[in-house]
């Protein structure tokens, strides 16, 4: 006899689970039941007080982008209200260069709308890169380009095959034609040369690649050029949540809450009840019993956990080979930093750009020689850490767009590198890496903005990929987005080509999480492409057009009005 019964059980409380549960309840009409190992719900959605009491900081998850949530924005109105919320910085995205004191600044879609202002920096290095930046950011944000954007990350890769959305990736042709831009190298070369054939300027090349590796990508892989084309409307759109990325978390949570979704924490699913065709509930690590009436859902965990707690036997020898053997090599394996501040940076370079200090994803560079960001990924591909005259770290500070941060008068900076995964080091040996790497990091810190010093520092929290680790959907190796970004573990191979539309061998056990396109972020993608599917096979309510063109027009307008949104809640008097 059954202990608990719901019509769907999900397996997993991280942020692909909630969203998923909001369309399984509200469009469905399903009772859904959440089973959470942690002892909060929310998974990569997480904010912390970390490096010292009262200051706040993100544990995984940082930068959003205003798609991310456009299928909740139009379906759950109330979404926002709750706490759905997202905003820039003035500057998106940027790096000083230390050699020269210099800066490039990419200033945010919500301050700089037409880019005229990153075209202004840009061409201070170069007139032919500004021009050409303009051209490909007018690209991005056309009608052509949005709809092939989401296609392909709000539709399930089947769909991707249908003839529409063909020819909507034809349509970009006549773009990139008429900008004078030829797409053929970009398919052939990795981005480390991509981004040379695209750009004159040193400056202009390592800003825009050293995005390229927060991305998990390495910018040696030539199957990864075309990611450079994207960089112009990427880069002005990063954005960051208000009040904190599990702010995110809570909106999902208030909401099911309200429409009868059933949480339990600290619930460790242990199997999966089936007959080999079809799912009946789950098993808790307490012997506890739960029955599913509909269906169940493995949100959030690892591949690995999936064939675990469903059963070898389910899945056959062959596709057991190919999970067994997904790479995960050191690309996405973070040293994670949180810094409690008595005051926020203030760089040499604010006398090149007085604006560089308010940019989100800012990079301190060595110099402007690409092969500092190559060298990184080489190391980190060896199980290393590089060394100081390679780094490249990218450093960030909330508190200064978003006082809720941290204390009064105080601030909050965290930073991202790539180190080696949790598993390279011995444990003494990673714990020795934690602390040094702090120290290295100040002193570096410190060449760029010279009150970046001990005296100025309350509180550090050491986040790497060995804490990461103990995250069981991230185990054992800590990398955030738990497989690699390769063309065999992409797209429509993610994590294999038999798992990547979200089916199981089993008829309503269904999969969805960062194992799955688009990868180990925080948009509801994978969640919103799952429920496509469930909706298909178990003929559940549909909020999307059947229209695809209708469909695909809804969620750009819905990405426009994040956008605006941004400008029209979070105004900024001292910005014009």
């Amino acid at each position: 006899m059954s202990d608990l019964t719901y019509d769907a059980v999900i397996c997993g409380g991280g942020n692909k689970a909630l969203m998923l549960a909001m369309y399984l309840t509200r469009f469905a009409g399903l009772k859904c039941g959440i089973f959470e190992r942690r002892h909060e719900i929310g998974g990569g959605l997480a904010t912390e007080e970390i490096a010292a009491p009262g200051f706040r900081g993100n544990t995984h998850a940082n930068i959003l982008q205003p798609w991310y949530y456009a299928p909740l924005y139009r379906d759950f109105p109330a979404f926002f209200e709750y706490g759905g919320q997202i905003d820039q910085y003035l500057c998106s995205d940027g790096t000083i260069f230390m050699d020269s004191e210099k800066c490039i600044s990419i200033y945010s879609q919500k301050h700089d709308p037409d880019q005229t202002r990153t075209c202004e920096q840009i061409a201070r290095f170069s007139e032919k890169d500004a021009d050409t930046w303009l051209k490909i950011y007018n690209i991005y944000v056309s009608d052509t380009f949005q709809r092939m954007l989401i296609d392909q990350l709000m539709c399930p890769h089947e769909w991707q095959e249908r003839p529409e959305f063909m020819e909507r990736q034809a349509a970009m042709l006549p773009l990139l034609d008429e900008a004078g831009i030829d797409p053929t190298p970009f398919l052939v070369n990795p981005p480390l040369e991509c981004v040379r054939i695209l750009f004159e300027s040193p400056e202009m090349q390592y800003n825009v690649l050293r995005f390229i590796p927060s991305s998990v990508q390495n910018v040696r892989d030539v199957t990864k050029g075309a990611a450079i084309l994207g960089m112009a409307g990427v880069l002005t759109q990063n954005a960051f949540a208000r009040g904190g990325t599990h702010m995110i978390a809570h909106a999902c949570h208030q909401w099911l809450l309200q429409n009868g979704c059933e949480f339990h924490i600290n619930k460790t699913v242990t199997k999966i009840n089936h007959d080999g065709s079809k799912a009946t509930g789950i098993e808790l690590h307490d012997g506890t019993q739960v029955s599913a009436n509909k269906l169940v859902v493995a949100a959030g965990l690892s591949v690995w956990n999936l064939v675990e707690i469903v059963g070898r036997d389910v899945f056959g020898e062959d596709q057991c080979n190919r999970i067994d053997n997904l790479s995960t090599s050191n690309i996405g394996n973070l040293m994670w930093y949180s810094f409690a501040l008595n005051e926020a940076p203030k760089y040499k370079a604010e006398a090149f750009n007085p604006d560089i200090h308010e940019t989100f994803w800012l990079g301190l560079a060595p110099s402007a020689d690409v092969e500092h960001i190559a060298i990184e990924c080489d190391e980190a591909n060896e199980g290393k850490i590089s060394p100081m005259e390679h780094f490249n770290p990218v450093v960030w500070c909330h508190s200064l767009v978003d006082p809720s941060y941290a204390p009064e008068g105080k601030h909050v900076a965290q930073h991202e590198m790539q180190g080696p995964r949790a598993t390279d080091l011995s444990e003494d040996d990673y714990l020795k890496l934690k602390d040094k790497h702090a120290a290295d990091m100040i002193e570096y810190w410190e060449k760029f903005a010279p009150n970046m010093n001990w005296n100025n520092i309350i509180g550090i929290d050491t986040n790497s990929p060995y804490d990461v680790c103990r995250m069981k959907n991230l185990s054992p190796h800590g990398n955030f987005a738990g497989i690699d970004q390769t063309p065999e573990q992409s797209g429509a191979n993610r994590p294999t080509p038999e798992l990547a539309n979200h089916r199981t061998p089993i008829s309503n056990l269904f999969c969805t999480g960062g194992y799955w396109h688009v990868g180990g972020e925080a948009s509801c993608g994978q969640s919103y492409n799952c429920y496509k599917i469930i909706a298909t096979d178990m003929g559940f309510d549909k909020p999307w057009p059947e229209d695809t063109y209708e469909e695909a027009d809804s969620l750009v307008d819905e990405s426009r009005k994040c956008t605006q949104r941004m400008r029209d809640c979070f105004p900024r008097e001292d910005i014009t």
